[in-house]
């Protein structure tokens, strides 16, 4: 029976308003350059927030009424600041109202409601601490997580949490909509905190103990190897447990001093480099590779000028030469480079926007026009706007993918646009004297967007990307 109850399109001010109410301020929710450093890769809103907003409608639609038994949800995917909620009532009978929340008709999260007496849960031992309310996100490791416990504090009064989602707080009490609003502060704030996955929850009504104004928390179980942690809590009127996960943190590129034994000083002086993405990821890492072998970097970025800032230093202090300008890969090369570089000889890009989202369908033409923009468009004009200062013998590293080859689920669009990169740049050899462009379609290599909860192989992206920047490099000074 889908029946959609309400939609809504969050924005950064809902996630604003929500992160006061709630007390949750992880910045895989809230800074733009923070999140871009995780598998999310953008701001992602709060799974409690997109619960709590469909949960009012289903209320306000008449749907749940009291005695309100309990809950269990899932999230599944991640939503990102920007896309449109669907709130999808799927079925309802006396005992049960059934929920998906979809973006582009592809369900993320899944909660049911429960109706009637709630079930026991679980009993919480007393505990006396002083209930946490940080202003930063707690830094918990997965054994850091193991035996921790505790208590939480509430971020908004029941009148604020009852104004702000006012047909679900008269159905389950405002102290209710308070507890729930606490699991995300628990999560994403103190326990497992900075790198934390929400993954769901069951929570089951329960007699609210006299004078208890706190969630109480327990964790009963780590798993190394998924990186899931589980909790029981409880709160006034509820009890169930958490299942919560702790992503791997920023992936971290080698240092120039250990990148330094790897090459010459000197192996490619006398060249200027300029790498589009230079500010992280495969980016960095050429950056430091080239310099480390005399080059002159120019390095670009697009958002996050503190990283820019960052490996700018890191590479000066070890003694190279290394510049950092931003740059937009969507708007016009000649605009923003003109009298800001030296002329480059050779030319490595790493411009990508967010890979891995969720989608209607097997083919969304807007998606491809985004990646064709990245990965065709905008590379033939910074190639063909460096190729006259270059004495038109430009050249380049074009970073193509092993799905063009394993074409992955969900990715049809990533690998039509990198298929098409291809074509480009071969033509672009064969049509236009003294071009040369290194293609090669990259294993899967440690980066923020390719990070996973689970154990995956990775390549060495030294062992990788040195033998191409020595081709590309070499091919320059031919």
């Amino acid at each position: 029976m889908d029946k959609s109850l309400a939609q809504r399109r969050f924005t950064e001010a809902d996630q604003a308003l929500f992160a006061r109410l709630s007390g949750d301020c992880n910045p895989m929710h809230m800074d733009k350059v923070a999140a871009r450093r995780t598998q999310a890769g953008d701001t992602v809103v709060h799974g409690i927030h997109m619960l709590l907003w469909s949960l009012d409608a289903l209320a306000a639609s008449g749907a749940l009424k009291a005695p309100f038994g309990g809950l269990k949800v899932r999230f599944d995917k991640m939503v990102y600041v920007g896309d449109t909620v669907d709130a999808v009532l799927t079925a309802l009978d006396d005992g049960e109202a059934r929920l998906e929340l979809r973006v582009n008709g592809t369900p993320t999260s899944m909660l049911v409601a429960s109706l009637g007496a709630g079930r026991q849960a679980p009993e919480m031992p007393a505990d006396g601490s002083v209930p946490l309310l940080p202003p930063a996100p707690l830094v918990l490791t997965l054994e850091d997580a193991e035996g921790r416990s505790g208590r939480v504090g509430f971020a908004s009064s029941a009148e604020e949490a009852a104004a702000r989602f006012p047909a679900i707080a008269a159905v389950m009490g405002a102290g209710w909509v308070r507890a729930i609003l606490a699991t995300t502060t628990l999560v994403g704030m103190v326990c497992p905190g900075l790198h934390s996955i929400y993954g769901g929850l069951t929570l089951h009504a329960q007699p609210a103990p006299a004078g208890e104004d706190a969630l109480s928390f327990r964790v009963t179980k780590t798993h190394p190897k998924f990186r899931v942690v589980r909790m029981d809590v409880a709160a006034p009127g509820m009890a169930g447990t958490i299942e919560s996960f702790v992503r791997h943190p920023p992936t971290e590129q080698a240092t120039m001093s250990d990148l330094a034994q790897l090459v010459a000083r000197d192996e490619f002086a006398g060249t200027t480099a300029l790498v589009i993405g230079g500010s992280r990821g495969l980016g960095e890492l050429t950056a430091k590779l080239l310099a480390a072998g005399g080059a002159h970097v120019i390095a670009t970025y697009a958002v996050g000028s503190a990283e820019a800032e960052k490996v700018t230093a890191e590479i000066r202090g070890w003694g190279g030469r290394c510049d950092f300008i931003p740059y937009d890969v969507t708007k016009p090369a000649a605009a923003q480079l003109n009298g800001r570089t030296s002329a480059p000889t050779h030319l490595y890009y790493f411009a990508t926007p967010g890979i891995f989202r969720s989608k209607a369908g097997l083919y969304v033409p807007e998606r491809f026009a985004e990646f064709r923009t990245f990965y065709v468009d905008a590379f033939y004009d910074l190639f063909m706007t460096l190729r006259p200062g270059a004495g038109g013998r430009l050249s380049a590293f074009y970073p193509s993918s092993i799905a063009v080859e394993d074409r992955p689920a969900d990715m049809t669009e990533y690998t039509m646009a990198k298929a098409a990169g291809e074509v480009l740049c071969a033509d672009i050899q064969s049509f236009l004297p003294g071009s040369h462009i290194v293609i090669n379609r990259l294993p899967r290599l440690p980066t923020d967007q390719t990070a996973t909860l689970l154990p995956t192989e990775s390549a060495d992206p030294v062992a990788v990307m040195l033998p191409i920047i020595r081709e590309v490099q070499t091919a320059g000074a031919a």
